[in-house]
């Protein structure tokens, strides 16, 4: 029995994974960017939370009641 090629050397367009490869890593870079932006350098705002009283106090039912 003779042993046949399957992949012969001019199959392809010549660029193999290295362009995935590279995408790949691109993609890992920015997310590691953002990773490191949101959980380092992302301070807090520092705004003040208004509570909204939507129970009325015992003061203004004594009044309106």
């Amino acid at each position: 029995m003779g042993q046949v090629n399957v992949n012969t050397p001019g199959d392809g367009d010549g660029r193999g994974s290295g362009a995935g490869f590279l995408v790949g890593i691109l993609v890992a870079i920015v997310v590691i960017i953002l990773l490191v932006y949101f959980l380092v350098f992302n301070k807090p705002s520092g705004g003040t939370i208004t509570p909204t009283n939507t129970v009325p106090s015992a003061v203004v039912l004594h009044l309106y009641g």
